[in-house]
This record gives structure tokens, C-alpha cells and sequence, in this order.
């Protein structure tokens, strides 16, 4: 039993002596290819179906939605895209390209095609070109 110990503070130590040595190293040269950046929109919170989105240059971004769920394939449900508060347009499915610059608000509008009719949940996806 006592060898065993002994085993494993030896290895401890080596491990240790070999760690603080591989540390104590300074110096070096690292090549880099590519940009660093950042994106140029930042979003907000999301809330009542919309979702703040700022953008400090002129941006392009595609904004697109689709239908999930058992009744997604259905023309049950009537989407609409706004920004700032007016309607972009009601289609069966769409893709929007924009440009962004400032504050903006984008939302999705989600409302029964007929009385009755099961709601499905819709997923937008913002994406910059």
C-alpha cells in the first residue's frame, strides 16, 4: 500500500516540475491570416413579437421565417413581417433582404388564416449577408 503512495506523489511531482517548466516559457512568434470583426448589427430584447435590432453602419441583413409544428404545412396561419411597426408583406413563406442602419424594429405578425383555424409557431431567423 505505502508503495503505491509512493508512486503517486513521485508522479505528482514530476507532473508538477514538468508542468511549471513547460509554463516559464516566453517568447514566440504566432502567424495570423484573416480579419478579426465583429458584426455590425447588435439585437435586443424580444418582446410582444418583435425585437430590437441596432446597427452603427449600413447594414445588409436576410430576414426569413418558416412554420414548425404538426400544422406547418397548412395555410392556416397568415404571417406578416414589420419594421418598424408597418407591414413588409403577407406571404405563404418569405425571405427579406434589408439594409439596417440605426435602430430598427423587427417583428412578426402571426394571426388565423380563417376563424378557427390552428395556429402554428413560426421561427424568424435573422442572418447578415
Amino acid at each position: 500500500m505505502n508503495i503505491a503512495l509512493l508512486k503517486l506523489a513521485a508522479a505528482s511531482a514530476l507532473l508538477a516540475l514538468a508542468s511549471g517548466a513547460m509554463a516559464s516559457a516566453n517568447g514566440g512568434i504566432i502567424h495570423f491570416t484573416g480579419n478579426i470583426v465583429e458584426p455590425p448589427c447588435s439585437t435586443g430584447s424580444f418582446d410582444a413579437g418583435q425585437i430590437n435590432i441596432h446597427c452603427d453602419k449600413r447594414s445588409a441583413v436576410a430576414v426569413s421565417f418558416q412554420r414548425v409544428g404538426p400544422s406547418a404545412d397548412s395555410a392556416t396561419t397568415i404571417v406578416t413581417l414589420t419594421r418598424d411597426g408597418k407591414a413588409l408583406g403577407t406571404e405563404e413563406a418569405t425571405a427579406y433582404r434589408l439594409a439596417l442602419q440605426g435602430n430598427s424594429r423587427l417583428g412578426l405578425r402571426v394571426a388565423p388564416a380563417a376563424a378557427g383555424a390552428v395556429l402554428s409557431p413560426v421561427v424568424m431567423t435573422i442572418s447578415y449577408l
